[in-house]
């Protein structure tokens, strides 16, 4: 059933994806918010910053992850609910792009399940 489920959310993921190329996300006035739907979030001493990122509704979200330290367990990043995983080189920003969505909250956390957030569609 979970199979079916990731197959399901993959194939909304790409129809989105493709659904939305070329389109200009509506202005928001979220404070993470660094150009049209991307979202830093650094990895520093102290874990993923911000651990807890707010997301509109309706839109896909890029997320910029950027390692900036060699002091913590997270050189990559998993995401369960999606079934994916990206390294984190030092220093270099990584792209994780997110569907749309009308809600929820997509955790997140380092390879050995040590630090960890989540981003929350509202």
């Amino acid at each position: 059933m979970t199979r079916i489920i990731r197959w399901q959310f993959a194939f909304m993921f790409a129809a989105t994806v493709i659904a939305t190329a070329g389109c200009k996300p509506a202005s928001t006035d979220h404070s993470q918010l660094t150009a049209g739907n991307e979202y830093s979030i650094a990895v520093t001493d102290q874990g993923f910053e911000p651990a807890d990122l707010k997301v509109p509704a309706g839109q896909p979200v890029t997320l910029v992850i950027t390692r900036k330290t060699d002091q913590t367990c997270a050189t990559e990043v998993v995401f369960a609910s999606l079934n994916q995983r990206f390294k984190l080189p030092l220093n270099q920003p990584v792209r994780v792009m997110l569907p749309a969505s009308k809600g929820g909250t997509v955790s997140y956390e380092c390879g050995m399940h040590m630090l960890g957030g989540k981003v929350v569609v509202q």
